[in-house]
């Protein structure tokens, strides 16, 4: 899917430890910077193409090429969000990067046939093939197995006026230092792992799940014990892909609250995505968001697919009538820690309801507890005192997506992800990912024509 790292042109940058220190004017500068390469940056890359400013980007991901959401594509998992909300049509329907124009491009019959299924859903699976397939036609921009070891400042007449990224190729261990006039940070969600969890063999977050199973757990027919934490999207798939692959399985499911809830999607509610929502969400005060994020988090983070729901019921309804020896569902239950042992985990949840504390020892613990999105970054430590932060936790973020910085500092940091709490809920899902990437492609190409003055 990726090219070899090796083969990618670095003649461009300036080697970071073999080469003497050159002055900026003598270095090729990039105007863009962008540090990981998922779909939001992804989003970035086709805005940059389809702008009208020539900008000059590179890319940089640790990752040895595209791959999104690996250990949790399994076979027949739907997307949540419709395929028109792909990296491109909500913004320019009539782009080369649409889905309909992947599934056009892969053979004779697929878009018709793909039309036939008579669906807004098309699997996780064919979606991040359209990914890659997007990403594939930007290589040249894309430095894959690579670290981004710094972040720092160089000073120039005014202030500072450029950021050098150091960063080392993780198959040559070579080390390059890139020199760029804006830096967009889209690394994606850190995964979440409560407290008292000790991760290994038998214990991981379900973003690993496909390769876990694979690794550990590679027999269909064992009768292994799953258990597993958390009552969303991806605590839903991951049981079903379960169900599906170890028939003779059991599976024990802890979640905090009484039952799995569905995501609201339905049609009022989903014009939080909007474009305009945008504008409007960030226009209110503090207290106003935080109580639309609290009141509607269904519709963003913890809800299942309404199709799913039914499915799962009726899992545990014929696992009932067959004298219920393999599903279990744990309500209100809290997870307290998770130790693991040669031949087992176990987990201690707390009895929200009675007070009481249990143990469940299985297998495998699988995290189904989401995603993260901490600050300060630890990429910008090199350059965080020149940031300025909203709150101890959370950067001032511009309504373009770049963080507030001191007097004299030039260079424009934009963050994907990070914004939720001032621009609403789309920051960190895909709806508006084109819009989003836009705006930014457009405050970049304003801040190089003032530069240019």
């Amino acid at each position: 899917m990726a090219e070899d790292p090796a083969a990618i042109p670095v003649a461009t940058d300036h080697h970071y430890k073999e080469e003497p220190t050159v002055l900026p004017s003598e270095l090729e500068i990039r105007d863009v910077v962008g540090i990981g390469f998922g779909p939001s940056n992804l989003a970035v890359a086709i805005a940059l193409e389809e702008c009208d400013a020539p900008l000059d980007a590179l890319f940089l991901d640790r990752k040895p090429g595209f791959a999104w959401h690996p250990g949790l594509m399994f076979p027949g998992a739907e997307m949540q969000v419709s395929f028109t909300k792909d990296l491109i049509t909500m913004r320019n329907p009539r782009s080369r990067y649409t889905f309909l124009n992947y599934l056009a491009e892969q053979s004779e019959g697929r878009l018709g046939r793909f039309i036939n299924l008579r669906t807004f859903y098309p699997t996780r699976v064919e979606f991040n093939d359209y990914y890659a397939w997007a990403a594939g036609q930007f290589e040249d921009r894309v430095r894959w197995n690579t670290e981004v070891l710094a972040v720092t400042a160089l000073p120039g007449e005014h202030g500072t006026e450029l950021l050098e990224v150091v960063s080392r190729d993780q198959v040559t261990g070579e080390t390059f230092s890139t020199f760029t006039r804006n830096l967009l940070i889209a690394p994606g969600g850190t995964p979440h792992v409560p407290d008292g969890t000790e991760l290994g063999e038998r214990v991981f977050h379900a973003s690993e799940t496909r390769e876990r199973l694979a690794r550990s757990f590679n027999n269909p027919t064992a009768p292994y014990h799953f258990n597993i934490v958390g009552s969303g999207q991806t605590s839903a798939d991951v049981f079903m892909h379960l169900r599906r692959s170890y028939p003779n399985a059991r599976i024990t499911t802890n979640i905090r609250g009484f039952a799995m809830r569905p995501e609201d999607d339905t049609h009022f509610v989903n014009e939080l995505f909007l474009p305009e929502f945008t504008d409007w969400f960030h226009g209110q005060d503090e207290k106003f968001r935080q109580k639309i994020i609290d009141e509607y988090g269904l519709a963003a983070h913890t809800g299942v697919s309404y199709d799913l729901i039914p499915q799962i019921y009726r899992e545990y309804y014929e696992d009932q009538v067959a004298g219920g020896r393999v599903l279990a569902l744990h309500r209100f239950t809290e997870l307290v820690g998770v130790r693991a042992d040669a031949d087992r985990a176990t987990a201690t949840y707390a009895h929200l309801d009675s007070g009481e504390t249990s143990l469940v020892e299985s297998d495998a613990v699988i995290l189904a507890t989401g995603y993260r999105y901490p600050m300060p970054i630890p990429a910008l430590s090199g350059i965080n005192d020149n940031l300025h932060m909203e709150t101890p936790q959370r950067y001032a973020i511009r309504r373009d997506y770049s963080v507030e910085s001191v007097e004299g500092f030039e260079p424009k940091v934009f963050l994907q992800g990070f914004a939720e709490a001032t621009h609403g809920f789309s920051e960190v899902l895909l709806s508006l990912m084109p819009v989003r990437a836009a705006e930014i492609v457009r405050s970049i190409a304003e801040h190089r024509s003032v530069e240019a003055r």
